[in-house]
């Protein structure tokens, strides 16, 4: 997606109309990829230190993607490489990875993706204040205080 044009400017009599809601919404869009995408290192890490290891196979498919939605906004899913992602990046693919996270019959739980996203929620919002942030110095920049508003 390409950067929109910054200023949509219109007359109507002679009252002249400025819009940045195109170029906000993009700058949003894009602050919000930028700080789920730290957020992904961030799970990602914790993830790989909770799973068991016995060979190393699941730690290897542990992956974090971030994708728009139908609503246009980005989102983050964390998760294991499927079969074809796997053998695409030359790993041997983890069949076992729900065993482990829910558990079976005879098998307790170990659950290693929950725990890193659910133990980590203070961080994760500290990492998005700091891009929502980037927000409100964006606006602060186009925001003139001492600009004079004329009356008719």
């Amino acid at each position: 997606m390409s950067m929109p044009k910054s200023v949509v400017k219109f007359k109507k009599g002679e009252v002249e109309y400025t819009s940045n809601v195109d170029a906000c919404e993009y700058t949003l869009k894009e602050l919000s990829r930028a700080a789920l995408r730290d957020v992904a290192r961030l799970a990602r890490r914790y993830a790989k230190k909770e799973v068991p290891v016995s060979t190393g196979t699941l730690k290897k498919n542990i992956g974090t993607w971030v994708r728009g939605s139908k609503q246009g906004m980005p989102r983050l899913q964390i998760g294991v490489y499927s079969t074809k992602q796997a053998k695409k990046k030359n790993i041997t693919p983890a069949y076992h990875t729900h065993l482990l996270e829910f558990g079976t019959v005879k098998m307790k739980a170990h659950p290693f993706l929950k725990p890193a996203v659910f133990n980590n929620i203070d961080k994760i919002r500290e990492i998005e204040a700091k891009y929502l942030s980037g927000i409100e110095t964006d606006v602060k920049d186009d925001f003139d205080e001492n600009e004079e508003i004329k009356d008719d």
